[in-house]
């Protein structure tokens, strides 16, 4: 079986330089003599695990030291080869990688603490190369896939720490046949009573929504025939995110979206063009993402349509884009990255939030409740009144708002207007919002402002200036 398996890898790895397939060859072999004689709780043999997560990251067309890494991710914390082993055989690179992904000694450390710490590594590691937090979101799938074997109350906080953790880590690298699988598979082990009642659900709707599918590409393809060149498709919300959003008052439709392709920006906006002019559009309810860059993953133009008295939701954007959402990160770690480009594609990805965050706290603990915030929280939209795009994590406040704005200005707020109505500087800011900052000609900080300061970077700014 291990050397069908390793065939297997081989063959799917093909698409590397000659000498990147055989350093990645090199890899398969280490890795198997460095597992010899270990076994999973599933009672195969443990070198099948790491074979399982590079065989994940392959179908993404994984550079090759990522795949490298993934072969390697266990080595030095479960057997006697260490880092500099390692660096020796692959190079410093997947080294670092390895580096990031093992775990510290426990030592006197308790439970809550050593996890909170294990995370905060990941993370410090992740933000100079990306590649650690992949490879890591792979091993979890896994792990995932394979959850059966433990005890049931090992089951649930594991599943539990994966949607909390793991799924929105997923989305925010655009890996999302990771993440749909990841809430598909921790939800079940959280609970399989919900679990069942949303997939038939969901299930139900998936057939009513089809419908609305075919008959809204006919209609649009009858309209743009003599314009436009456009493909279809359509896609669902993950089956965790999809129960957050209904336990928020979601309606179904909003659950489901057509995809429709076009093949340049200019004709993404002929083709709403078109859509509005078929049916109904819904008030409030477009967003520009390829005018204003959200996410690299998500550059479209977004409506809501009535069609049959049902709200229906568009999202259309370029081929291109569709296949930058297909294999997310590795759209951009397709070839071997120098330092710096790794360094400035995890900034981008993850907001610089990691150092913003480690600068207001040493405290494991809370510097996972504060990424948890920052980082894996759904991104909202406000506004400027000149219509300037600033970007937070849903649940900020207006000071975390005007922080983010330009702190020197953000000292002297009194109050703010939102979508024109006179608010406190506490007020969570919504999706959408368009905020005027209210100034004084003299600083306002006092020591309740952190009480409503969310983000690390407005926080950070407030102590500073209250030092």
């Amino acid at each position: 079986m291990i050397n069908e398996i390793k065939e297997e890898l081989r063959n799917a790895a093909l698409y590397l330089t000659k000498e990147h397939l055989q350093l990645f060859v090199k890899a398969i072999d280490f890795a198997e003599e460095a597992h010899s004689g270990q076994r999973r709780e599933t009672g195969e043999p443990y070198i099948i695990h790491p074979y399982t997560v590079c065989k994940i990251l392959l179908d993404y067309k994984a550079d090759a030291t990522t795949l490298i890494s993934a072969l390697l991710h266990d080595v030095a914390e479960d057997t006697h080869f260490s880092i500099k082993d390692i660096e020796k055989r692959f190079g410093h690179k997947a080294a670092e990688i390895v580096d990031g992904l093992t775990k510290l000694e426990k030592g006197l450390l308790e439970k809550g603490k050593y996890s909170a710490s294990n995370f905060e590594k990941l993370l410090t590691a992740s933000a100079s190369d990306i590649r650690v937090a992949i490879v890591k979101i792979a091993d979890r799938l896994h792990n995932m896939r394979t959850l059966d074997v433990k005890k049931v109350e090992k089951q649930v906080p594991y599943a539990n720490e994966t949607l909390v953790f793991f799924s929105p880590m997923a989305e925010r690298l655009g890996l999302f046949k990771m993440q749909k699988e990841l809430d598909e598979l921790s939800f079940k082990y959280l609970n399989p009573t919900k679990y069942k009642g949303v997939r038939q659900l969901l299930d139900n709707y998936s057939v009513i929504f089809a419908d609305l599918f075919e008959f809204s590409m006919s209609k649009i393809k009858v309209s743009a025939m003599q314009e436009l060149q456009l493909n279809f498709d359509w896609v669902d919300t993950p089956i965790y995110k999809a129960y957050s959003f209904l336990q928020g008052g979601y309606s179904l439709s909003d659950l489901y979206t057509v995809e429709v392709i076009a093949d340049s920006p200019l004709h993404c906006y002929s083709a709403l063009g078109i859509i509005h002019g078929l049916f109904q559009p819904v008030e409030n309810q477009f967003q520009d993402q390829i005018a204003i860059k959200k996410s690299p993953f998500q550059r479209h133009l977004t409506t809501k349509v009535y069609i049959n008295n049902i709200e229906v939701k568009f999202e259309i954007k370029t081929e291109s884009v569709k296949q930058t959402q297909q294999y997310g990160v590795f759209s951009f770690l397709n070839r071997e990255c120098r330092d710096e480009e790794l360094r400035k594609l995890s900034s981008e990805l993850l907001r610089d939030t990691i150092p913003s965050v480690k600068s207001v706290s040493n405290d494991p603990i809370e510097f996972y409740e504060l990424i948890s915030f920052e980082l894996l929280q759904r991104d909202i939209t406000v506004f400027t009144p000149k219509m300037d795009a600033v970007f937070l994590p849903e649940g900020a406040s207006a000071l975390d708002l005007a922080f983010n704005l330009n702190p020197q200005l953000a000292r002297k707020m009194s109050g703010v207007r939102i979508n024109g109505e006179l608010k406190s500087l506490s007020t969570l800011v919504k999706d959408m919002d368009i905020v005027e900052v209210m100034l004084e000609s003299w600083d306002m900080v006092n020591e309740n402002w952190l009480n409503h300061a969310h983000t690390s970077k407005a926080r950070k700014e407030i102590l500073e200036l209250l030092s």
